[in-house]
């Protein structure tokens, strides 16, 4: 997919309604574009190598089998997420899909929840491991910009513990880029080519949290109409990245830590717990170990995540990095708005005030303000009064 273009997702199934459904609702809700086959030779004939970010396939196809249809268009794009679209009852379809290379699955009936969620993941995937081949550089490396003391230690780390199916945890102050550091180290790892998926802890009630870590099944409760695939099995093969995990009750704490010891999870109102194999990074920006013996973060669970920590230092310790930052921040802005911009846009003054800000809101700060100024610019410079 090139820049600038929205991803174009394939679905085929051979009821013309399904089709219908799922191409309205990626192309209105989603803002995607799509392409519909009830015909599923006739979506293999026309495959064009390069055009689609994921695949929706139906399995149960009177023309050509969905799993076959599947293997086929992994031979024309070895790198195309294909999700499956199973009857409710076909578990061992699913389990079996999985094995042939399926991205993930969806139990029909299926709910436009479990379609977006689903799918973004598989166009997160495919973006990432585009980003991956593109790049054939030192890609852990490719969007932690600095050049102080103390990110090249976060560097050094990240370039350690890629490579390892170890547990990390992530700390430092709100805006400081801890999720880029879970990305760098995904992509390092011989996990990359699978899903990277990241939750924020703190966005969810309890009972919400619950069912997107671990999922649920139908009629767990009141409103769930459907089964919920968890992200910790979304993330299977993969990296699973929980943010603010310092915002988790301690019910949520005790799954945590079974997760990580048993590596199986539990859905909501399920019987039977199903196998993962995921590998967890944590981030926060609290002092963990002050919610320890304040009782609020259980010590059991701070072990098991504690080990292998990556500090990330606030902006204000590494100054350094701030004209590498803001030189990176007005490149990306320029390409994104086809402007002729540069650094050397930025009056004398407005540099002295950027240089000497706190930055209490960190990275994400600087990279808002520095947007924003060049949105707003009157003439060709960015100057002191438009900080």
């Amino acid at each position: 997919m090139k820049d600038g273009l929205k991803p174009t997702v394939l679905v085929v199934d051979d009821e013309e309604s399904i089709c219908k459904v799922l191409g309205r609702f990626l192309k209105q809700q989603m803002r995607l574009s799509c392409d519909t086959f009830s015909d599923p030779e006739e979506a293999l004939r026309t495959f064009d190598r390069g055009r689609y970010s994921a695949a929706i396939v139906d399995v149960r196809m009177p023309e050509l089998d969905g799993l076959e249809l599947m293997t086929m268009l992994h031979k024309e794009d070895p790198h195309l997420p294909v999700i499956v679209l199973t009857a409710l009852d076909d578990w061992e379809t699913a389990v079996n899909a999985m094995r042939l290379g399926a991205f993930n699955f969806i139990n029909k009936p299926f709910s436009a929840e479990q379609v977006e969620s689903v799918l973004a993941h598989a166009l997160e995937q495919h973006k990432l491991n585009s980003e991956l081949r593109e790049k054939k550089a030192d890609v852990p490396n490719v969007h932690i910009i600095g050049k102080s003391a103390a990110i090249r230690r976060v560097l050094d780390l990240i370039k350690r513990v890629s490579p390892t199916d170890s547990t990390v945890l992530v700390t430092g102050e709100s805006g400081t880029g801890k999720e880029l550091v879970a990305r760098a180290i995904h992509l390092g790892s011989p996990r990359r080519h699978n899903a990277f998926v990241a939750v924020n802890c703190g966005a969810f009630p309890d009972s919400l949290l619950e069912s997107e870590l671990f999922g649920h099944v139908k009629g767990a409760f009141t409103s769930a109409v459907s089964d919920k695939t968890g992200m910790f099995e979304v993330a299977n093969k993969g990296t699973f990245f929980l943010d603010e995990i310092g915002e988790t009750s301690q019910m949520i704490q005790v799954k945590l830590l079974r997760v990580l010891e048993t590596h199986e999870v539990r859905p909501v109102g399920a019987t039977k717990a199903r196998k993962v194999d995921t590998r967890v990074i944590a981030a926060t920006n609290r002092n963990l170990e002050e919610e320890v013996e304040k009782g609020n973060f259980r010590y059991d669970l701070f072990y098991r995540l504690n080990v292998i920590p990556i500090h990330l230092p606030p902006l204000r310790e590494r100054r350094d990095d701030i004209p590498l930052l803001v030189g990176y921040f007005v490149s990306r802005y320029a390409e994104r708005t086809g402007r002729n911009l540069s650094a050397a846009n930025i009056s004398p003054e407005a540099w002295e005030i950027i240089e000497g800000y706190s930055w209490p809101g960190n990275v994400r700060e600087l990279e808002n303000v520095v947007n924003r100024a060049f949105t707003l610019m009157e003439g060709d410079r960015i100057k002191a009064e438009d900080l």
